[in-house]
Parts: structure tokens; C-alpha cells; sequence
């Protein structure tokens, strides 16, 4: 992503922060209300929750580690003369879009699946797409601000060292971006092996992004890593709405101890 790719994205997130659902929102100021009061309980989960901030700095604190030493350079030339080849380079074809096309068209796609669902009486499809979209929304304030306050290059640029607004590259967008719906289709699955699926394909736009030397491993996996946290928040954001009850199961000296919790 480049500087000249703020506007844009900047317009694509207010697309994003329109109330959904109802052919004339004007005229209903309930849904109004309640896109609002949903966006600002995702706001609050992600940027004043003492344990997301903590999940946000220990995954910050290992990406610096790469960054700010040898590893990231490492792992990149280990990769690029040893790994990458014509099978790599056609696998990961699929994946060489512009960022302005990802930024400008992931809101209409979530807009029309969230339609689509809709129509069709799909209530998993739309939840899907709303969830998905409210995630993007939640971290892309974290995502713009990183990328610019790491300010790292690209491999074909430079190094991966952290310098406030040097570049704007320290955090891998397309891999943000694109993350997020199979993080958040993830997290709706109660299967386990479609789980593992999709957390599986959520990663390999960043694969490619590595393989086509765009960004190092460290940006790739901040990138990763933010929309995960985004997808958690909107997850943590739904137990609360529904009032969902979790039980937890641990083992004790003498037997294993069940807690219930119930948010409200």
C-alpha cells in the first residue's frame, strides 16, 4: 500500500460505516441507533480494552523483533533464493491485486453477500457479511496507524527497521484485508476441521505477498494478526449482545471445575 491509497481507503471504510439492512434508513432511526451503538461497542472492545491493548502490544512486540534485527532479512533472502520458483510464482498469481482495488471493492463485496443473503433467507450469509465488515471497519484506524508509525520498506525497497512515517509499509494491508473474512467465517464454523480450513486460507494472500517479495514476514504477520483481533472483537462484541453463555471446563487437583459465564 502506498501514501497515495489513503483517500481511498479512507472512502472505502465510510462506505463500510453506512447503517445496513433496510430499504429506507432514513425513516427508520432504530437501525440508525443500533448501527451506531454496534460500532461503538466495537470501537470500545478494540481501542479501551486493557486485554485486547495487551494482545495488540504483545503481538507489536514480536513483530518489532523481526523488524528491528536480521531475521526479517533472513527469512526473506532464505525464501526468495531457496523457495521461490514458477510453481510459487503461479500459485500466487490469484493474489497480485492493487491495494486500491482491495480497499474500494471489499465494502461492495460485503454488500452485496449481506443482499444476496437477504434475498435468499440466508441468515448465516448476511451475518457473515456484516460481521466481516464490521471487523474491517473496527481495525482499520490500527491498521493505517502502524503501517505509517512503523513506517517500514518494502524487501525490494530496504530493510524492515522501524522509522515513524519513513514509509508505509510496516503493516501488510492486502493480508489485513483480505484475512478477515475467513477469520470471521472461522469463528462462525463450530466445526472444527472447517475451522482449520479457513484459518488456513486466511493466510495465504500474506504467503503470497512474501512470495512475490512485497513485504517482509513481520508485516505480513502484524497484518495477519490485526485482523484476527478485529475478528475477535466483533465476536466478543456479539456474546455481549446475545447474552451467549460459555462454559469452561479445567482441570483441578481432585477432579475438573466447570465455570459459566454469561455476559449481559
Amino acid at each position: 500500500m502506498a501514501v497515495t491509497l489513503l483517500p481511498r481507503i479512507a472512502l472505502g471504510l465510510a462506505v463500510v460505516l453506512l447503517p445496513l439492512g433496510h430499504r429506507c434508513l432514513a425513516a427508520d432511526n432504530g437501525v440508525i441507533s443500533r448501527s451506531y451503538e454496534t460500532f461503538k461497542m466495537d470501537f470500545g472492545n478494540f481501542f479501551l480494552d486493557r486485554g485486547n491493548l495487551t494482545r495488540l502490544g504483545i503481538g507489536v512486540a514480536g513483530a518489532a523483533v523481526f523488524a528491528n534485527t536480521g531475521i526479517d532479512r533472513y527469512i526473506r533472502n532464505k525464501y526468495q533464493n531457496d523457495l521461490r520458483g514458477h510453481d510459487t510464482d503461479e500459485a500466487t498469481k490469484i493474489f497480485n491485486i492493487s491495494g486500491s482495488e482491495v480497499a474500494l471493492v471489499i465494502a461492495p463485496a460485503y454488500l452485496g453477500a449481506y443482499g444476496a443473503g437477504k434475498l435468499l433467507h440466508n441468515s448465516t450469509m448476511s451475518e457473515w457479511a456484516i460481521n466481516s465488515l464490521r471487523a474491517t471497519v473496527v481495525g482499520g484506524p490500527a491498521l493505517l496507524l502502524m503501517a505509517a508509525a512503523t513506517g517500514g520498506d518494502r524487501p525490494t525497497e530496504g530493510d524492515s527497521k522501524w522509522g515513524a512515517f519513513n514509509n508505509f509499509h510496516g503493516v501488510s494491508g492486502h493480508t489485513y484485508f483480505s484475512a478477515v473474512p475467513f477469520i470471521t467465517a472461522a469463528k462462525m464454523s463450530d466445526n472444527p476441521y472447517q475451522k482449520a480450513i479457513f484459518y488456513g486460507l486466511s493466510t495465504l494472500t500474506g504467503l503470497g505477498r512474501i512470495n512475490d517479495d512485497k513485504h517482509y514476514f513481520s508485516q505480513v504477520a502484524l497484518g495477519w494478526y490485526l485482523a484476527y483481533l478485529s475478528c475477535a472483537v466483533v465476536d466478543k462484541g456479539n456474546d455481549q449482545r446475545e447474552g451467549r453463555v460459555h462454559v469452561q471446563l479445567a482441570p483441578v487437583p481432585k477432579g475438573i471445575a466447570v465455570t459459566v459465564l454469561k455476559r449481559y
